[in-house]
């Protein structure tokens, strides 16, 4: 049997602060939420254990981040954000909960990032705004992107950087560095020693045999480690599910070739922002079309900008032309590539597909490529999209329709091969919902890891690696912390759950001027509703309905406003209750505009 926790509710949720006790379950029992279920403290940190928490990626797919204790002193892995959902609205990001770290800033000894995404390194500058003088460690084009990051925030890291085969130390942990493919150029996996053992976090990976820039997964490093002995394998389980092999990033240029080939006008394609090797073919295939690019959107310039002055991407000269001089050319000599491939609304994508784009217009014959996985969560929101450029005339080609995309994560044939090089004595899926985790433990037990040793932890959970046995010993609190504008841990779930009552069920407020003294409602009363409920309910039917109960409970000798305003509340909820069926937010007022003896 795979050794999980038992299930806790995700911080997007209010997450009990009580203790519970862990206890083994079926492999199913993983998968179900139990809400009620309660934390349990971990005991003391027993020395000579090496104890790992993750403070975020497991069970998501999103602000991925570990914790590595060793005798007192702390390593971090990776730092990053999640992106928000419907469900979270006005929230700009979420952040890791570093209230299990906080206390000991002092002991990190340095946090390693294995590549330049987003859900890695997006939370690192305010994890740095808490101690600006922790070490960062990774590739060099990791720590170029982190340091245009922290610019923003005028923060300047202390960098140090690292290469294929090096080996750093970083107080008591011994670090060394494995090159593998993933869809940003430059990640590493990391191994950390300590005197308790060896663990090695893959970060995100594939094995591609056939990368753009010819700098393969290095196998041979991970079966030496393998052979010297791993105690814990920490590996990325997002494709653990997909049977057989992923495709090389290479195998994506005939369908953007014949995209091309066969576009008469413009060309927008929309990509991630960090993509380099996929920016690159469309560089090269825009180049044999003999048109020019343009690169679109904040996060794009400034990402291709730095992988080109660093040497990741080859621009060849006059490839590329700044969108201010778009109009010295016509529609079939450019190619704009932009972000706004998972149909976030402000992204470029989505100001051009809604017509507000100050530069850029789709229209009859113009062809927009989707050159992107679709993120779960997403779908929604990018095929609104895709609809709405097929409304405008444009031809949309995408992953339904073409095969312009290859992951970027290992499948599971791939996952077999790793486990089967590097032999660990421990499993520790991470980088993945609950499914993707599973998936990659079974995954792990085909190739001979003891069931026992498969360990399915999940936000918070402690486990500790002791005597080449690792095991979960309790768990800690681990919210989701919300960024909205610039505030930072403000947001409540409660908050959010009006916010979210207000996008569903709208709001409507009625204003009951009163004079106390004659106990009833003097002048008009004055209703306003959300556009939804207008269309929905008669305005001047609230204000008789609102002016009807207010009265009778005065006549009937109340004269507090705050419960009149509590009745006005109750008579308007169930009337809506009944006509509409939703529950809006209620806003009732009653206001006295005579006295009293």
């Amino acid at each position: 049997m795979i050794k999980k926790p038992s299930s806790r509710p995700q911080p997007a949720e209010k997450t009990n602060r009580t203790r519970r006790r862990p206890v083994s379950r079926k492999q199913s029992d993983f998968l179900k939420k139990k809400p009620d279920e309660e934390l349990i403290a971990p005991p003391a940190y027993k020395r000579g254990s090496m104890r790992v928490v993750a403070l975020g990626g497991l069970g998501e797919v999103g602000r991925n981040m570990n914790t590595i204790e060793y005798n007192g002193q702390i390593l971090l892995i990776d730092c990053g954000v999640l992106f928000p959902s419907e469900k979270q609205p006005g929230v700009d990001l979420i952040l890791p909960d570093f209230d299990y770290i906080r206390p000991r800033l002092d002991k990190v000894q340095a946090l390693v990032l294995t590549h330049g995404h987003e859900d890695h390194i997006g939370a690192v500058p305010y994890l740095l705004r808490e101690r600006p003088d922790i070490p960062l460690i990774g590739s060099k084009l990791t720590l170029a992107l982190v340091q245009a990051k922290c610019e923003e925030f005028k923060l300047k890291p202390r960098c140090i950087e690292v290469k294929d085969g090096q080996e750093v130390k970083a107080g008591v942990f011994d670090l060394s560095f494995i090159a593998v493919t993933h869809s940003i150029p430059d990640a590493l996996a990391v191994v950390v020693k300590t005197p308790a053992g060896k663990i090695i976090d893959t970060g995100d990976m594939k094995i591609d045999p056939l990368p753009l820039d010819k700098r393969l997964t290095n196998l041979r490093a991970f079966a030496k480690e393998g052979e010297e002995g791993v105690d814990l394998l920490m590996m990325d389980s997002t494709n653990a599910e997909v049977p057989g092999f992923v495709k090389p990033e290479i195998s994506v240029a005939p369908a953007l070739d014949l995209a091309f080939s066969q576009a008469k006008a413009k060309i927008v394609v929309a990509s991630f922002s960090s993509h380099v090797h996929r920016v690159q073919q469309i560089v090269d295939i825009s180049c044999k079309y003999h048109r020019h690019v343009v690169f679109v959107g904040r996060s794009m310039v400034r990402n291709m900008q730095i992988a080109a002055d660093l040497g990741y991407l080859k621009l060849p000269k006059g490839a590329v032309v700044d969108i201010k001089d778009i109009g010295k050319y016509r529609d079939n000599q450019l190619v704009y590539i932009c972000t706004g491939s998972q149909g976030e609304p402000l992204a470029a994508l989505g100001r051009i597909a809604n017509g507000e784009h100050r530069d850029i217009e789709v229209g009859d014959n113009d062809t927009v490529i989707l050159a992107s996985s679709l993120i779960p969560g997403n779908e929604k929101e990018v095929y609104g999209i895709i609809n709405k450029l097929v409304n405008l005339g444009a031809r949309v080609v995408n992953r339904d329709n073409a095969s312009i995309h290859v992951s970027g994560h290992a499948d599971e044939g791939e996952l077999l091969y790793m486990y089967n090089i590097v032999q660990p004595r421990n499993a520790m899926p991470i980088h993945g919902e609950a499914r993707h985790q599973l998936a990659n433990g079974l995954i792990a037990i085909k190739t001979g890891v003891d069931p026992k040793n498969v360990v399915l932890a999940r936000n918070g959970d402690v486990v500790d690696l002791y005597k080449s046995k690792a095991s979960i010993v309790g768990s800690v609190p681990c919210q989701y912390v919300y960024v909205d504008g610039s505030s930072v841990g403000e947001v409540s779930e409660e908050e959010l759950e009006k916010r979210r009552q207000l996008s569903t069920d709208g709001y409507v407020s009625a204003f009951v001027p009163v004079d106390l003294k004659k106990c009833k409602v003097v002048g008009e009363v004055s209703v306003s509703a959300s556009p939804l409920l207008q269309r929905e309910v008669d305005l001047k039917k609230i204000q008789t309905i609102a002016s009807d109960a207010v009265g009778a409970e005065m006549q009937g000798g109340e004269k507090n406003t705050k419960k009149l305003e509590q009745e006005l509340k109750r008579s308007l909820s169930a009337y809506l209750g009944r006509n509409t069926q939703r529950k809006p937010i209620i806003i009732p007022a009653v206001s006295s505009v005579g006295t009293t003896k």
